[in-house]
């Protein structure tokens, strides 16, 4: 009886030692699929925005950093097209064909274009043919929103994962993240870019700053501006 107990405790012991190394093996490869950026999808449901997030570390905000002049890429019918960022108001949808939350944002965009904040131009930005499912994208093209295959334009914006939004403003970035469905990343960019026409981008605050040191009769390369502190 006592060997059959210590017999049975050896097995116990083996197979927690064996389930141990699973786990932490698992967590291993999370954390590296993490910082691979996988593991990006917002497959939850929720009352507010949820920003993409790896290992807990919220992506820095690219508020009113520069864009590149143009979102360069090809149609689904395989023409090249360029829409500049320079001038207006773009909403950038970066979704996937796999991606299994991005489903909610193609049914949003299917029947026609869905209020935008700050009246935005909506672009749906997927990758290079070559890394989707073309058929995919084809059964889920929205009628009237343009579909832009562009992996240079994911790379140029630092697209962390699917689905995920950024808001350009006049070749300003001015608000950028994800959520679980449409009306959550249409209030998330609509305060972004109200808070933006409220204290104005960096060109606004220049331009307001210029015009105040005119006034008071300073122009450029006045004594007063290069006066030690």
């Amino acid at each position: 009886m006592t060997g059959l107990i210590v017999g049975l405790a050896l097995v116990v012991l083996v197979l927690g030692v064996l389930v141990a190394g699973l786990l932490r093996s698992h967590a291993e490869i999370l954390k590296a699929l993490h910082e691979l950026g996988a593991g990006l999808e917002l497959d939850r449901a929720g009352d507010g925005p949820a920003p993409v997030t790896i290992d807990g570390v919220v992506p820095p905000r690219r508020s009113d950093s520069p864009v590149p002049d143009s979102l360069v890429g090809t149609t689904l019918d395989g023409e090249s097209v360029a829409y500049s960022l320079q001038g207006g108001s773009t909403l950038l949808a970066f979704l996937s064909s796999g991606c299994t939350t991005c489903q909610a944002f193609w049914s949003a965009f299917a029947s026609g274009t869905p209020a935008v904040p700050a009246a935005a131009r909506l672009l749906v930005v997927v990758r290079d043919l070559d890394e989707e499912s073309e058929s995919e994208l084809r059964s889920r093209r929205p009628a009237v929103v343009p579909v832009v295959c562009s992996t240079t334009g994911w790379d140029g914006f630092d697209v962390p994962g699917s689905p995920y939004f950024v808001l350009v403003q006049d070749g300003r970035v001015v608000g950028e993240g994800a959520g679980a469905s449409w009306p959550q990343v249409a209030n998330l960019l609509g305060h972004a870019a109200a808070d933006t026409a409220l204290h104005g981008n960096g060109a606004v605050r220049e331009s307001r700053d210029n015009d105040v040191l005119r006034a008071a009769g300073i122009e450029p390369g006045h004594p007063s501006l290069y006066e030690a502190s």
